[in-house]
């Protein structure tokens, strides 16, 4: 007992409550949990360790939402974003682990706070969704979420402006996400960035996520909260500004 207790990071009530909230986020709106989870585990520790940290525990939740997302998710129409994300994804980690952390946490949070102004003024792309707009939507998730753990806002802006009803969306949303996962437990075993420590500390930590995962998704069948999604990308944006400050002084 006291060898697990000694493996376990310092804060860890703090990163309880910090996946407890962003899992509920991705229960809920099908995305949107690294948005929440890496900046401030990239604050509290370092920007691998949150990236690293964030996929062990999606491994389960991804499995479950997986089966959820197969029910609305037209997967021939995102199929080209879907591959082009794959193969940009391990592009993205190598940036990782060859540019400063400090950069990485700047970089990051000025992806958050852009996109979730994009996402929270309700801005789309004014143009078609063609084949290669999802494509360039789906490498630049894929960079980003090598490099930053944060694949969601590109993918997210062009699901959006697609049109589709929102059963329809957030079941591509939740399928892309599966696919994000996927290519980054290759991206990040092939670059050694697993760690027993961190697997451990991944697995005591990934039942409080499936928990808050599975609550938000109930809450989705219920409709929820009208407010809740505008005071989520509140918090995000507060987030973002905040990681964004630490970087840099």
């Amino acid at each position: 007992m006291e060898n697990i207790l000694n493996i376990l990071p310092n804060n860890f009530v703090l990163l309880i409550l910090t996946i407890l909230f962003a899992g509920f986020i991705r229960g809920f709106l099908g995305f949107g949990s690294g948005l929440i989870a890496i900046p401030i585990l990239s604050f509290l520790y370092s920007p691998i360790f949150a990236i690293v940290f964030h996929i062990i525990i999606e491994i389960p939740s991804t499995i479950y939402l997986a089966f959820i997302g197969a029910r609305t998710c037209k997967f021939k129409e995102i199929m080209p974003m879907f591959f082009s994300m794959m193969i940009a994804f391990p592009i993205g980690t190598f940036f990782l682990i060859s540019i400063n952390a400090e950069i990485i946490k700047i970089i990051m949070s000025i992806f958050v706070i852009f996109f979730v102004i994009l996402i929270a003024t309700g801005w789309r792309l004014k143009t078609a969704i063609t084949k290669y707009i999802l494509i360039i939507g789906g490498a630049l998730g894929g960079l980003m979420g090598g490099i930053a753990g944060i694949s969601g806002p590109p993918i997210i802006t062009v699901l959006l402006s697609k049109g589709d009803s929102n059963d329809v969306t957030r079941g591509n949303t939740l399928i892309m996400f599966t696919g994000v996962v996927i290519v980054a437990i290759i991206s990040l075993y092939y670059f050694n960035l697993f760690s027993k420590s961190l697997l451990l500390t991944g697995i005591i930590a990934s039942p409080f996520y499936i928990v808050a995962v599975i609550s938000g998704s109930k809450y989705y069948n219920l409709s929820g909260n009208k407010y809740y999604r505008n005071i989520s990308l509140l918090i995000l944006g507060i987030i973002g500004i905040a990681t964004l400050i630490e970087a840099v002084y």
